[in-house]
């Protein structure tokens, strides 16, 4: 009985690692849109001279 407690104490954290992980993968993805999306809109004329609006909504959402 306490070996399956054991067992199932380390995968129940195993488990919440897990989805730590692909928390932290998602906001990365969310993060290099978000550049992807800056870096894109930097030499169009809606930003004639910096990606600074962009970057200013960046922070605003974080």
């Amino acid at each position: 009985m306490e070996l399956f407690l054991v067992i199932s104490f380390f995968s129940y954290q195993l488990s919440v690692i897990s989805y730590q992980l692909s928390v932290i993968s998602y906001q990365l993805s969310v993060i290099s849109y978000q550049l992807s999306v800056i870096i894109h809109n930097s030499p169009s004329p809606h930003y004639p001279t910096t990606p600074l609006p962009a970057l200013l909504d960046l922070l605003n959402r974080i």
